[in-house]
């Protein structure tokens, strides 16, 4: 069995019999109908567009240059070939009614699902038009909402020399997206104000905000991430501080897995987990 993605507080696994949908916490599974289409061949991406819970939420499913979606609970798979050329997701989140997602190559997609399916493509600019690209030149991203706000999470090499050793988290938040010229443009965001934000090891598990977390005795404006060293499980680093990753081992967080490593989970019916909805949340290995 292979894990395939965290999404929406939900473990999405894969075996020779179909998809697997776990709540890590009850251990109930659901699963959509066998797949059978000559078109289903390697699979690029999975993900949920919405908590299970949701009447609009779907299993979507990327294989080559076809779409397949199952409405949780139906009894079978649609299958579309999106007009946008290559699509791949990497990271997606649940706003508003819609999917945000990003892709590969610095594209971010809004997606549709009703009344039919409809994929918006956007090139990433960062400030104004700027023309340097950082997120395609570094894989380690995550997508979180916080409150009505879409923000963009990096882990990005600090130093200026090769092989830097200093790292920092960096946050822009989505300011527009232009139908006209194909660009979603995003801005810095100096704070998380009374936010934190948990990542973890798996870049294709779902990073997880935290309103008011000095309600648990955690830190406002902190990233949190799983860690290897026995005495501390998780470490926290403020926003845009630089890090070494030896003293935090950042260089094993953001990276894909075929096995599930350390993750945060938090139950699906807390969209926002508040201070006092944390006591679930934890780290879980495989």
């Amino acid at each position: 069995m292979t894990f395939m993605r965290y999404s929406h507080g939900q473990l999405i696994f894969y075996d020779n019999n179909g998809f697997h949908i776990v709540n890590p916490f009850s251990g109930t599974k659901v699963g959509p109908p066998f797949l059978q289409s000559v078109h289903f061949t390697c699979i690029s991406y999975v993900t949920l567009t919405a908590p299970v819970a949701s009447a609009d939420s779907h299993l979507l499913v990327g294989a080559g240059a076809y779409l397949f979606l199952w409405r949780i609970g139906s009894g079978s798979w649609t299958k579309h070939s999106p007009k946008v050329g290559s699509f791949s997701i990497e990271q997606n989140v649940a706003l508003k009614g819609k999917t945000y997602a990003l892709g590969s190559f610095g594209w971010f997609y809004i997606i549709h699902l009703s009344p039919s399916l409809i994929i918006q493509k956007f090139k990433v600019v960062f400030e104004e038009d700027i023309t340097e690209d950082l997120y395609s030149t570094n894989e380690k991203s995550w997508l979180v909402v916080c409150g009505d706000v879409s923000l963009l999470i990096k882990l990005v090499e600090a130093g200026r020399r090769m092989r830097s050793e200093a790292f920092q988290f960096m946050a822009f938040k989505l300011e527009s997206v232009d139908t006209m010229t194909k660009k979603a443009r995003w801005v810095k965001v100096n704070k998380l104000d009374n936010w934190a934000i948990f990542i973890s090891v798996d870049e294709w598990c779902e990073a997880l905000p935290c309103m008011n977390p000095e309600g648990w005795g955690g830190r406002s404006n902190h990233i949190y991430f799983p860690s290897y060293q026995s005495e501390k499980p998780w470490a926290a680093v403020q926003l845009w501080q630089k890090c070494y990753y030896r003293s935090t081992q950042l260089f094993n967080t953001g990276r894909r897995y075929l096995k599930l490593e350390s993750t945060w989970v938090f139950p699906a019916r807390f969209l926002v987990p508040s201070c006092d909805d944390l006591t679930a949340v934890s780290a879980v290995r495989d």
